[in-house]
């Protein structure tokens, strides 16, 4: 067996693997998504309460991704515009980029994402 070879078997493996254990994965990389919201966006950000419910200063995340815009800017909602928006701020919101890495910032657009 070639080195190419013990190498796609153990990656067929691995995928095997982590199929037997993706909802236990997905369940826990929601907590921590749901744990960044909490820490950073819930002061001005509802998420279970829709636009006309919210009593905050920033718009309702809920159902950001099901809706047909985006509260403020009206484009369609999608992951690389709220990624630039929580990286680099807007007129009101802060910039969390220096705070959240990338990979912080995805698990949270994970979980707004499933709400």
């Amino acid at each position: 067996m070639s080195w190419r070879s013990i190498a796609l078997l153990g990656f067929a493996m691995s995928l095997t693997a982590a199929d037997n254990n993706s909802a236990a994965w997905n369940a826990q990389h929601l907590r921590i998504g749901r744990d960044l919201y909490r820490e950073n966006c819930v002061v001005c950000h509802d998420i279970d309460k829709d636009r006309m419910h919210s009593r905050k200063i920033g718009p309702s995340l809920n159902h950001l991704f099901k809706n047909e815009k985006l509260p403020l800017s009206h484009g369609k909602p999608n992951r690389p515009y709220v990624t630039i928006r929580i990286k680099f701020g807007g007129a009101v919101m802060p910039a969390f980029g220096k705070k959240l890495t990338d990979e912080q910032i995805a698990t949270l657009i994970d979980y707004i994402a499933s709400k």
